[in-house]
């Protein structure tokens, strides 16, 4: 696993003092705005001033960036936190970013390797390839047998795969 998970991206800079506009990429916002820990943009490490939500994105203030030159360098540059600092995730819960890369197995036999993880409000959808074909399907609780974070696994329902999966 990862030591560190994109948790958002900076969008473009607010006002004159630095503040950063930002996209977050968790399914919860609350944890940073108590956070006083440190995050990576580019390679580089700032400790977090202050976060503050408003709708659909977020607003950094970050050490050491205090001019809307400085926090112009970092507009669409991924923002990186430690897996330390991210909230713990309840049973059955995974990072987005441990997700991508599991072999998909169905009735003992990988059928694709998860590409990516495209989240709509009803269900995520997980996007496979193998090979040059590649397939989609929802993330339903009576679809997933098993995700195996060590053995880089998840274990799906054969029956249930047959009747949701849709190829590209």
């Amino acid at each position: 696993m990862k030591a560190e998970l994109e948790i958002g991206k900076a969008l473009r800079p607010r006002g004159l003092k630095g503040e950063l506009k930002v996209e977050i990429f968790t399914n919860s916002s609350d944890w940073l705005e108590r956070f006083h820990g440190e995050l990576k943009i580019d390679g580089k490490t700032y400790p977090v001033r202050k976060f503050t939500r408003e709708g659909a994105f977020g607003y950094l203030q970050l050490e050491g960036v205090d001019s809307v030159e400085k926090a112009e360098a970092l507009r669409g540059k991924s923002i990186f936190a430690s897996r330390e600092c991210l909230p713990k995730l309840n049973e059955g819960e995974y990072y987005v970013e441990d997700v991508i890369g599991l072999d998909v197995i169905v009735d003992g036999k990988c059928v694709g390797r998860i590409t990516d993880v495209l989240q709509y409000g009803a269900a995520d959808v997980y996007t496979a390839k193998q090979n040059e074909k590649s397939f989609s399907f929802p993330a339903l609780k009576k679809l997933i047998l098993s995700i195996d974070l060590s053995r880089m696994e998840i274990t799906l329902d054969k029956a249930i795969f047959d009747s949701v999966v849709v190829y590209n």
